[in-house]
């Protein structure tokens, strides 16, 4: 299996790298704090879980406060000032930049990455989209692409919708409900031959994960990128890694997704077309790993 680092030569940024000290400590206090989370209150992740920490209250929190109708533009509802600076990846270095910064670097990277690997679609899916942030990202980039985005939570797609008519992209960007658990949700067709992506969506179910790259497959899309942390791929002899472990198993993230593609590969079912780490991350513990497949 080769792991790499992506291509992002169409992105380039001037942050300095943080000194070791700097990334000592600080791996040294995520790594507590995730032990703290392992020791006195284990979660597992279960559809209550997520619906509680998403649907009923980050999303429901944005569509009560409606941010959207106080931007002047898309670029600044994605990108508002914050800046607060934070031990975050950009271009494979650990740098303390910003957040402003970071998300502005992180837009043009997503979508050149998404771009790179559609191979050529004008039209492309997000599952698990929630209020369609990366979709607005990839309007930005792409404003000839057709967008549309599905999600489980109520509030999310609301939030999504409502977005989308506040700038006039209705008729670019759509959003609508599906559950991904569910292999008869009657949204399901809606991903046929189409080129299919997710970002840090797998891992909110990681009892299911067998069961959603089954369904995804019987739907027949012409190309899935799945981007989601793992454990499956860490190096343990690194301290970030540890770092990144610990965290994912803390708060119970996916572990199996991108096993379960090497064994589908190895049976027939799937073709991989690319295996990279991302090399953007807004935190020091939360690494993507990017594959591109195709249902064979």
């Amino acid at each position: 299996m080769n792991i790499h680092a992506t291509d992002t030569k169409a992105v380039t940024t001037s942050f300095a790298p943080a000194s070791l000290s700097d990334k000592a400590t600080s791996y040294a206090l995520d790594a507590a704090r995730s032990i703290g989370r392992l020791a006195i209150r284990r979660v597992k992740r279960t559809a209550d879980v997520v619906d509680s920490e998403y649907n009923l209250t980050h999303w429901q929190r944005m569509l009560s406060e409606k941010t959207w109708t106080t931007a002047g533009s898309i670029a600044e509802f994605l990108i508002p000032r914050n800046p607060a600076r934070e031990l975050r990846k950009v271009d494979n270095q650990i740098c303390r930049i910003a957040a402003d910064d970071y998300y502005r670097y992180r837009v043009k990277a997503l979508c050149d990455l998404l771009a790179r690997h559609a191979g050529g679609a004008p039209e492309i899916v997000e599952l698990g989209a929630g209020c369609g942030i990366n979709l607005l990202s990839l309007h930005l980039n792409h404003p000839d692409w057709r967008l549309h985005g599905f999600d489980i939570a109520p509030n999310g797609i609301a939030a999504g919708r409502e977005i989308a008519s506040h700038f006039g992209l209705s008729d670019r960007i759509s959003l609508d409900r599906i559950d991904l658990t569910d292999g008869a949700d009657p949204n399901y067709p809606a991903i046929r031959d189409q080129v299919v992506f997710t970002y840090f969506c797998i891992e909110q179910i990681p009892y299911d994960v067998r069961k959603v790259v089954d369904n995804v497959i019987a739907a027949r899309p012409a190309r899935v990128i799945n981007i989601e942390p793992t454990t499956e791929l860490l190096n343990l002899a690194s301290p970030r890694d540890i770092v990144s472990y610990l965290y994912i198993r803390s708060v119970d993230y996916q572990t199996q997704l991108f096993s379960t593609l090497d064994e589908y590969e190895r049976r027939g079912r799937v073709r991989i077309l690319a295996r990279e780490r991302m090399p953007f991350a807004p935190t020091i513990h939360n690494d993507g790993f990017l594959y591109c497949w195709e249902p064979t």
